[in-house]
């Protein structure tokens, strides 16, 4: 295909949502909504769609027969009927087990809910809702990328990584999708070195970038920076992130002070465990970031 129509192809999904040209600011759903529902199930995902959620963010990795799951721990006693890590579980032990409630733990009720597939979550999203993928071991990367491209997804999902962004390349760039599929660098954002890691990542022109942070004032250092390159940016204001003291939990007493100081340095993509309260608390701001 030539560059010339390739370049009049209509915009993909997800480029769609992270263009510096949309105003709103996205919502992402830690794990799919798991208020009702196993954290990282099709049922969350579903939920998901149904409170209108932007973007599920879902962990993977592949156990010893190659398939990839959709599930966060390195070991399957948390949220599931199971036991034993992961990569040494087979595809018959998986229809056998039974995703646990909620986020899980040894006193969750087991559920009727299968531990899901990546395959199959990419099935349940398709056209409904965008998809991030946290691939959690490097060597499953190429796994991940072909099924997104085999499956015809890679206009709405997003693979992301974490990365140095003082290194001259990064290993993800050696995997066969980079440039195939959208990718997200994942980094810590420094007082002082704020605006060079951004323009250091700027170089793969990320259209989004996940950025723990250790002040306020390096978000706002590197905001300018990220302007220019046309870069959205995903905070976490879950719990579980230690973003300073910007917590889900917090956000329950006083969303203005997290999610509005969020949203202030020009954040326009919100990782939660509460996505219903942060939909709700958006609908004041009509949604728009300020960028």
């Amino acid at each position: 295909m030539s560059s010339l129509l390739r370049a009049a192809s209509p915009p993909s999904p997800v480029e769609t949502a992270l263009s510096p040209q949309n105003p709103c600011v996205l919502v992402i759903a830690h794990r799919g909504v798991f208020d009702r529902a196993p954290e990282n199930s099709v049922a969350a995902l579903e939920r998901a769609v149904a409170l209108g959620v932007d973007m599920m963010e879902l962990d993977t990795q592949a156990n010893r027969d190659g398939t990839l799951l959709v599930v966060h721990d390195d070991t399957l006693e948390r949220t599931t009927t199971g036991g034993g890590p992961v990569a040494a579980s087979s595809d018959a032990d998986r229809g056998r087990l039974r995703l646990r409630a909620g986020e899980g733990g040894g006193d969750a009720p087991a559920t009727d809910h299968p531990l899901p597939t990546l395959a199959e979550m990419l099935e349940a999203a398709r056209g409904r809702i965008l998809l991030n993928i946290d691939t959690k071991h490097p060597r499953d990367l190429p796994a991940v990328g072909r099924l997104v491209l085999d499956m015809g997804m890679e206009g709405e999902v997003i693979v992301k990584a974490e990365v140095d962004p003082s290194a001259p390349r990064w290993p993800a760039e050696d995997f066969p999708f980079f440039g195939q599929i959208p990718f997200m660098p994942v980094f810590k954002l420094q007082s002082g070195r704020a605006k060079a890691q951004v323009e250091a990542v700027a170089r793969i022109a990320p259209a989004m970038i996940e950025c723990h942070f250790d002040s306020l004032a390096a978000l706002h250092e590197a905001r300018g920076a990220r302007e220019a390159a046309g870069i959205r940016h995903w905070a976490n204001s879950l719990d579980c992130s230690h973003s300073l003291d910007f917590s889900d939990s917090r956000a329950a007493e006083d969303p203005e002070a997290v999610w509005g100081a969020l949203l202030d340095t020009g954040c326009g993509a919100i990782q939660t465990d509460r996505a219903e309260a942060l939909i709700a608390w958006l609908g004041t701001r009509h949604r728009s970031a300020a960028r």
